[in-house]
């Protein structure tokens, strides 16, 4: 469930968006055009245009936004809520926040997490909804049974 952004957050977020809309644009631009259009409470608008590749299917250009977010951004997440046409070659895509499965100092014992079975994070984060549900599944059962033997309390 996300939370409600303060004011700062919310400029942070709008700035993060902007740099990866640069970031985004440079490697899918024209085939695929990302604009900025709002950060809502709990959210961000996006539109995208383009011919878009035919063989690629259109949310995977939406998904990548999420990606490039995620290599430059540690305190924002974004999952896609809808898409919708808003004409022949452009769709206007709202993403929600998503609030992290782990706690912040969790972070490195994710990672650490990840590499003990093989997996970087790019990998989880390239990885679909089912396997990310998966992947925390297991990760918070090894952080209950590595603080258990470390004596610490579960979150």
């Amino acid at each position: 469930m996300a939370t409600l952004m303060t004011e700062p957050q919310s400029a942070h977020l709008k700035n993060l968006i902007l740099k990866t809309i640069d970031i985004y644009n440079s490697y899918r631009s024209p085939e695929s055009t990302a604009k900025f259009v709002a950060v809502e409470k709990n959210g961000v608008t996006i539109d995208f245009e383009g011919p878009f590749c035919d063989s690629c299917g259109v949310t995977d250009y939406f998904e990548d936004f999420i990606y490039e977010l995620a290599t430059i951004n540690k305190q924002f997440r974004l999952e896609l809520e809808q898409s919708e046409p808003t004409g022949p070659q452009s769709f206007r895509v709202r993403y929600k926040l998503k609030e992290s499965v782990y706690e912040v100092e969790d972070d490195q014992l994710f990672r650490e997490f990840l590499l003990d079975r093989g997996l970087s994070f790019k990998e989880y984060v390239a990885s679909n909804s089912c396997t990310k549900d998966v992947v925390m599944f297991h990760f918070r059962t090894w952080l209950f049974e590595k603080k258990q033997a470390t004596g610490n309390s579960v979150p």
